[in-house]
């Protein structure tokens, strides 16, 4: 028998109302008396007397509510059994928003070749909201520049996978672009910004080569405001040349400056869940340029 007749039952006597029942599973008030007929039919008796306004339980009406609760209720444990058992072989991977889409096709290009779209799931997400999400185990991989320190813990286990030189990020109207082969000393008389939020060129400290140019960096809130700043004051900013994620800007490497940063995946090591060691380890090999 159709466990929605059961459904049916359960809701118009928790409610106490045919109408409320029929509004709470979208039918009619005339569906939701046929079904009760049909199920009175089924067990032989009266479930329910109604009477000045009101509803109540036969004996029977009661015994059949009893159980019908009961097996909605495991209904809806098996199903949701089920779903962490898919959960079980899913492995989810945040992904830095500041990170840019060559990134992106490379994880496809790791998904084609060893998974299915069941057994890998990827998301934008910025260090924050990435790793709140690891912290909570909504995220089993968080890939970014870093992580938040409050968030950070001992739980959290960190493997580098892509390190890459960084560059100079400008925009395409500004004056730096007109110069051919620029220097860190070019640079003295522009604004640097930089952001909390983008942790790609402040992991390893200042440079010296940048120390002695600058008279401080310009913090922005998030990397998106920062890119603008970059964009409309001929400023410049630091970032990895390789995958940052910019639109109206370019990236030019300095011959006398090599400095890297590193992309991280960052993860629970306690965490049981299968092939999460396994992805990490294709992680690395399929991002090193």
């Amino acid at each position: 028998m159709s466990l929605w007749k059961y459904k049916y039952f359960v809701d118009v006597v928790d409610s106490k109302s045919f109408t409320k029942a029929g509004i709470k599973n979208y039918v009619t008030q005339t569906a939701i008396s046929q079904q009760i007929s049909s199920l009175e039919k089924s067990v032989g008796g009266k479930l329910i007397e109604r009477g000045n306004g009101k509803i109540y339980l036969t004996e029977l009406g009661q015994v059949v509510y009893d159980r019908a609760r009961e097996m909605l209720e495991l209904n809806d444990q098996m199903f949701q059994e089920i779903e962490e058992l898919k959960e079980k072989y899913e492995i989810r991977i945040g992904i830095d928003s500041s990170i840019n889409k060559l990134f992106w096709l490379k994880m496809q290009e790791l998904m084609d070749q060893h998974y299915s779209e069941n057994e890998l799931r990827f998301s934008k997400v910025d260090s924050y909201i990435g790793s709140k999400m690891l912290k909570e185990n909504s995220l089993d991989i968080y890939v970014g520049y870093g992580m938040d320190h409050p968030d950070k813990n001992e739980e959290i286990e960190e493997l580098e996978v892509s390190r890459n030189r960084i560059g100079i990020y400008y925009g395409i109207n500004s004056s730096l672009r007109k110069i051919s082969d620029f220097t860190v000393k070019d640079l003295e008389r522009y604004t640097r910004y930089g952001t909390q939020s983008y942790l790609c060129s402040m992991q390893d400290g200042e440079s010296e080569e940048f120390r002695l140019i600058s008279h401080g960096i310009e913090r922005i809130d998030n990397v998106d405001t920062m890119k603008l700043k970059v964009e409309f004051n001929d400023g410049y900013a630091l970032a990895d040349s390789y995958y940052f994620s910019y639109c109206d800007g370019e990236i030019r490497t300095l011959p006398e400056y090599d400095a890297t940063c590193v992309i991280k995946a960052f993860y629970k090591k306690k965490r049981n869940k299968r092939k999460v060691k396994q992805v990490l380890e294709e992680l690395q090999h399929i991002l090193t340029v």
